[in-house]
């Protein structure tokens, strides 16, 4: 008789664990989506340093590859992301914004697509990403880094990352995580863009 409310007991025990459990790592996978959605870096001047030279050479809207040696002297905004992730989709309209009030003004945006997934996926098609592009109305520069080559070259570690280097070719901020038109971050960004213009001389 009193097998049936002990074993009724524990399995509400064990319930409330699994549950309590699952809420343990429900908050943690949303600790780690917060802090890779507003994690921030911004180096001090003494720890500047030279942006390493990408050499991919499959490139969409442009009609040749594009050297970090030749955008010296304009400001360089380097998008780390992959079509399928929605953090980074989440982004681009930020970043087609700064490319529409900007470009004139000597900067140049290029997306560094890295796939996340093996080439099955269709992460690594040029039609595909092509189609990701008019999709999303980018029509800035856009390198294939299927082999990852430029992402571990920067040392990145999440989808989205950004890099910002100034005119003299030196990386001054870095972050990861998406960020929203007018929103915080979207700011910061804004106001590295425009500090590293004026310190190029651009208007």
């Amino acid at each position: 008789m009193r097998t049936v409310p002990l074993i009724v007991v524990s399995l509400a025990v064990a319930g409330a664990t699994m549950l309590g459990l699952e809420a343990q790592a429900r908050q943690g996978e949303d600790a780690l989506v917060n802090t890779r959605r507003w994690t921030l870096v911004n180096p001090l001047a003494d720890t500047r340093r030279p942006a390493p030279a990408w050499k991919n050479q499959s490139w969409l809207n442009t009609d040749h590859p594009i050297t970090l040696e030749s955008l010296r002297g304009r400001v360089v905004l380097l998008n780390f992301w992959v079509f399928t992730c929605i953090n980074c989709t989440n982004s681009i309209p930020s970043l087609v914004d700064f490319d529409r009030k900007y470009r004139e003004q000597g900067l140049t945006i290029i997306g560094i697509h890295t796939p996340e997934f093996p080439p099955y996926s269709g992460e690594h098609d040029k039609k595909n990403l092509a189609k990701a592009l008019q999709q999303h109305g980018i029509t800035y520069p856009n390198a294939q880094d299927n082999d990852h080559a430029t992402w571990d070259l920067y040392g990145i570690r999440y989808w989205p990352s950004f890099v910002l280097i100034d005119a003299k070719g030196e990386v001054r901020h870095y972050g990861y995580g998406e960020f929203h038109l007018n929103d915080e971050i979207y700011g910061k960004w804004d106001g590295w863009i425009r500090e590293l213009l004026k310190e190029a001389g651009t208007p």
